[in-house]
């Protein structure tokens, strides 16, 4: 039987590596993103222990409210930038998640026309197959006859 010999062999191999590169790139980008939502989450707790500490300045120690403000203020402001780089990273995230999509697409088109040629050139064999068996059964059934008209 003859062997099945995909020639798209290269193509697919080639596809599967942009999808493990892919898979690693999104990976990569979901940690980032998980980083930036736990740095949002800690600039949060560091604005309401800056608030906190405005009021209870504000109470108590009239003399360091200012100090309070400013740290308060600087903490609001780096809260901004954390969640200007969450949102960020997940645009990033998101162009990486269809940069996935696009190459498991890649990858099944040719695993899908592989299968396909595959079922084909079975069906070939098995046709082949079935060829030689009715010649070689016609064969047989022509000798048999030749035998019992020369008997």
């Amino acid at each position: 039987m003859a062997r099945f010999l995909f020639r798209l062999e290269a193509s697919l191999r080639l596809a599967e590596q942009v999808l493990e590169t892919a898979q690693r790139k999104y990976a990569q980008e979901i940690q980032h993103w998980q980083a930036c939502v736990k740095a949002y989450t800690l600039q949060e707790e560091r604005l309401f222990e800056a608030q906190e500490g405005q009021r209870d300045a504000g109470r108590q120690r009239p003399e360091e409210l200012g100090n309070w403000q400013l740290f308060a203020l600087d903490q609001q402001l780096q809260l901004r930038q954390c969640e200007a780089e969450q949102q960020e990273q997940e645009g990033i995230m998101e162009l990486a998640r269809h940069d996935l999509g696009e190459a498991h697409r890649e990858v099944e088109k040719f695993r899908r026309l592989k299968e396909k040629q595959v079922k084909a050139f079975l069906w070939a064999e098995l046709q082949k197959e079935q060829k030689i068996l009715d010649e070689t059964g016609q064969i047989l059934h022509w000798r048999q006859q030749n035998r019992s008209r020369q008997t």
